[in-house]
């Protein structure tokens, strides 16, 4: 079974956390129900117990705050949302806990402007990546 973590950033685009969280876990629900071995475990993990996203109208719950014992096998970092720069800010907290798990070994990915908070890492330095056509310029600026 694969361990999956996904972040619940401050700042970030509600769907990028609740919809790769259904998805794993909608795959395991169905590998269990036909007879198999759960596939994933997945769990949402936060700075704070409460996450307010869409202006408030949508609160996310982690399962574990950081600091964290568990080792993921993957860390998602879902898309953030509004100031690019405000919202890696915001997130800060985050990046020695990615780089930490990086480094022992799990495997990261982020999602579409979520590479704003892995560049902040510096793990993408010498590396090529992906992000929304409207942001690039941005991201090149910050993180060549």
């Amino acid at each position: 079974m694969k361990n999956i973590a996904i972040i619940v950033p401050e700042q970030s685009v509600f769907q990028a956390i609740a919809d790769p969280q259904y998805c794993f876990s909608a795959v395991t629900d169905f590998m269990v129900k036909s007879g198999g071995d759960p596939l994933f475990h997945v769990e949402l993990v936060g700075l704070n117990p409460e996450v307010k996203l869409n202006d408030k109208r949508y609160s996310v719950f982690p399962d574990q705050l950081l600091p964290t014992d568990t080792s993921p096998d993957l860390v998602v970092i879902p898309a953030l949302f509004g100031d690019m720069k405000q919202a890696v800010k915001a997130n800060e907290g985050y990046i020695p806990c990615i780089k930490a798990q990086y480094e022992s070994g799990t495997e990261i990915a982020s999602l579409c402007v979520g590479a704003f908070l892995l560049g902040a890492t510096g793990l993408l330095n010498g590396k090529k990546c992906s992000t929304h056509w409207g942001f690039t310029n941005l991201f090149r600026e910050l993180y060549p």
